[in-house]
C-alpha cells in the first residue's frame, strides 16, 4: 500500500469516525466543559443555559458562529470562544449537536419572582410579540425562550446587540431585528426589563 493510499484511507476513517459519533458524544466533546452535561451553563465560565432552546434556534446560532456573523468582534470574548469551539464541525455534526441541545430536558436557573410592577410589564410588552407572554419563545418567529435564562447573560446579549457585536450584518436578518429592538430600550430600563424576564414562567 502506497503512502498516498494510506493517507486517503486515514482521511476516510477520520470522516467515518466523526460521522458515527452520537449526538451526546459531540456535545460532550465540544460543549459540556462550559455548558455542563445537562446544558444548565456556568456562571463562573459565562456560559448560558442551553436547555429549553429549540433545535432550529440552536442550529441557526451555530451557523452564525461558523459564518463569522456572531463572535466576530475582538471585544466579544465569550462569542469568540464559542466560535472557536464549533468552527471545525461538519454540517452533519452541527445538525446532530442542534438536535441534541434542542431535545434537552429543561433546567431551571431562576427560582424567584421579582416584582417589577406596571413599568416592567410595559417594557416587556415590546418583547412579548416574539418571545411570548411568559418568555417561552416562538419557534415560528425564530425567537428563543428567554425565561429561565441567567439575568447576567440576558444583559450581556442586549449589550452585544446595542454595541453591534450581534445583529450588525445584513445576512443576519433576525439578529438585525433584535438589534433594532435592543437599541430602542432606554439604558436606564435594561435592569428592570431583565428582572421582569427573570421572574417569568414561575409560580406566583
Amino acid at each position: 500500500m502506497t503512502l498516498r493510499t494510506l493517507w486517503i484511507v486515514s482521511l476516510i476513517l477520520v470522516s467515518v469516525s466523526a460521522f458515527s459519533q452520537s449526538e451526546k458524544e459531540i456535545y460532550s466533546a465540544h460543549c459540556s466543559a462550559c455548558h455542563q452535561s445537562n446544558g444548565e451553563g456556568s456562571i463562573a465560565l459565562g456560559a448560558p443555559n442551553l436547555s429549553g432552546l429549540s433545535e432550529a434556534y440552536v442550529a441557526r446560532q451555530l451557523h452564525l458562529f461558523q459564518s463569522n456573523l456572531r463572535g466576530a468582534s475582538a471585544e466579544d470574548i465569550q462569542g469568540q470562544m464559542m466560535k472557536a469551539s464549533v468552527l471545525m464541525l461538519s454540517d452533519a455534526e452541527l445538525k446532530k449537536l442542534a438536535y441534541y441541545v434542542g431535545n434537552m430536558a429543561d433546567v431551571s436557573v431562576n427560582s424567584e419572582k421579582q416584582s417589577t410592577g406596571f413599568r416592567g410589564r410595559g417594557l416587556y410588552s415590546t418583547c412579548s410579540s416574539c418571545h411570548g407572554a411568559q418568555g417561552e419563545g416562538n419557534s415560528a418567529l425564530g425567537a428563543p425562550r428567554i425565561n429561565q435564562q441567567y439575568p447576567w447573560y440576558l444583559k450581556r446579549q442586549l449589550e452585544s446587540y446595542r454595541k453591534g457585536w450581534r445583529g450588525n450584518n445584513s445576512s443576519d436578518e433576525l439578529g438585525q431585528q433584535m438589534r433594532t429592538m435592543a437599541l430602542s430600550i432606554d439604558e436606564a430600563d435594561i435592569e428592570l426589563l431583565i428582572r421582569h424576564i427573570s421572574g417569568m414562567g414561575l409560580n406566583p
